[in-house]
């Protein structure tokens, strides 16, 4: 039982690892060759835990051998167009200026309720209302709407706005986050600060968010807690 529990343990890190090279992604969001090297990681990796006799190097050095793979395939994917079209393949419109492709459906196998169903996902209830549609390489449809049921922006209405930006985490579940994104940072006793302005201490806070203007966002946790 033990070596089991410290196989599973090695495997665990080394796929989590190999996984995280691969790059923060959903299910949803692989392209098809990183489905299939997530799939036989997976089968691979599930190999010793069922077999204690064999050796451990049977599934870290496959595993390794299909990330290395992955990685070598994206970088020839980032130098030829070509290449990148064979692995990944292409975007393809099933909607075209309003208009319903029903070779390309064919081609990819689409049913209506496939096209409709995935309008939907994408926010769009009336298929009527669709300028144009494409299916992305990982599946996944993206919709333009045509430009009379498209929203108001401001830019279109000649109302001048500010910049957008990104708020900044700076407590989280009670702790202070002192670099949430890499290229941002602040000091642990500025965010202490910030909290006790705020009539908080910082183990109280389950969020605390704050943006360029001094704005400052705070969810207490609740009182069980």
């Amino acid at each position: 039982m033990t070596i089991t529990i410290i196989r599973a343990i090695i495997i665990y890190f080394f796929v989590s690892a190999s996984v995280r090279v691969m790059g923060k992604r959903q299910v949803g969001q692989l392209n098809p060759q990183e489905l299939v090297i997530t799939i036989l990681i997976s089968a691979v990796a599930t190999v010793p835990l069922e077999d204690n006799g064999m050796p451990l190097a049977n599934s870290l050095i496959p595993i390794a051998i299909f990330i290395s793979f992955e990685i070598l395939t994206s970088a020839l994917a980032m130098k030829s167009l070509k290449f990148r079209n064979l692995i990944q393949g292409k975007p393809i419109f099933v909607i075209k200026d309003g208009e319903i492709q029903q070779k390309e459906m064919k081609k990819l196998r689409y049913t209506v309720d496939d096209l409709i169903d995935g309008i939907r996902q994408a926010g769009v209830f009336d298929i009527s209302q669709v300028a144009n549609a494409v299916v992305e390489t990982n599946g996944t449809i993206s919709v333009q709407t045509k430009s009379e049921f498209s929203p108001l922006t401001p830019k279109e209405a000649g109302i001048k706005v500010e910049p957008a930006e990104v708020p900044l985490t700076v407590i989280m579940d009670g702790e202070e986050i002192d670099e949430y994104y890499s290229n941002i940072k602040c000091s642990k006793n500025s965010i202490k600060l910030l909290a006790v302005i705020h009539g908080e201490q910082c183990q109280n806070i389950l969020l605390m968010n704050t943006d360029n203007e001094g704005n400052v966002y705070i969810v207490k946790k609740d009182e069980c807690d």
